[in-house]
C-alpha cells in the first residue's frame, strides 16, 4: 500500500473522530498543546504516569501511523503485532517498559495499573514472562531505532521532560542528529503529514 495513504488515512482517522484523534486533541489544556505543536522537525507525545498518550504534534502522531494501540505505549509495545518490526530493538524496549511497569506498580496504588497489567498479562505471553522473569537491570536506551513504514529506517534520540504542573506526565521528544538519513526521513515524514492534511 502508498506509504502517503496510509499516513493519510490514519491523519484522516486522527481529526474525524476515529481512532485516538479526540483523546489527543480534546485533553483540556491548549496551552500545552500548543507548545507541542510548536516542535516542528521533531515528533512529540505527552503521557501520563501510565504511558497514556494524552497529547501530540502532527509529527508524532504520524510517527505512529500504520500501529495499533496508539493511545497507550505499554500496550503499543506489548499487543501490536506490528511493534516487534516498528522497534527495532523490541526486546530492549519491551525489557525497559516491563522496568517502568515494575517502578510504578513499587509506589504503591495508582489508578488504572491494575487494569493495565491485567489486560498485558491476558494478551500477551511475552508480557507475562518479563513480568515473572524481572531483572531490573534492563537498560533504557535514550536511542531509539525504529522502522516506519512510510520513511523506513529512524534512529532518535529520546528525551523525556516531566511536566511540573501535571505531577507524573512527562513530554517524549524523539530527535534527529542533524543532517542525517533520519532527520530526512523525519522532512518526508513531515511532509506527508502536512500533505494528507
Amino acid at each position: 500500500m502508498n506509504s502517503s495513504k496510509i499516513l493519510g488515512d490514519f491523519l484522516r482517522d486522527r481529526r474525524s473522530g476515529g481512532g485516538y484523534g479526540p483523546r489527543w486533541r480534546d485533553w483540556a489544556d491548549p496551552c500545552l498543546q500548543r507548545l507541542i505543536d510548536g516542535w516542528y522537525g521533531v515528533p512529540v507525545l505527552l503521557c501520563d504516569p501510565l504511558m497514556n498518550v494524552c497529547a501530540a504534534n502532527d509529527l508524532g502522531a504520524a510517527l505512529l501511523s500504520g500501529l495499533r494501540h496508539t493511545d497507550n505505549l505499554f500496550k503499543l509495545i506489548f499487543l501490536d503485532p506490528a511493534a516487534r518490526d516498528f522497534f527495532t530493538e523490541w526486546p530492549h524496549i519491551a525489557a525497559a517498559a516491563t522496568d517502568v511497569l515494575h517502578s510504578i506498580a513499587a509506589q504503591g496504588h495508582h489508578p488504572g495499573l491494575t487494569a493495565l497489567l491485567g489486560e498485558l498479562a491476558e494478551q500477551s505471553q511475552e508480557f507475562r514472562r518479563m513480568w515473572a522473569g524481572h531483572d531490573v537491570s534492563s537498560d533504557a536506551r535514550r536511542v531509539k531505532r525504529l522502522r516506519h513504514p512510510a520513511v523506513g529506517e529512524l534512529t532518535l534520540f529520546c528525551d523525556v521532560l516531566d511536566v511540573v504542573r501535571l505531577p507524573g506526565h512527562h513530554v517524549l521528544a524523539l530527535q534527529a542528529e542533524p543532517g542525517s538519513p533520519s532527520e530526512q526521513a523525519l522532512a518526508l515524514l513531515g511532509s506527508l503529514a502536512a500533505t494528507a492534511n
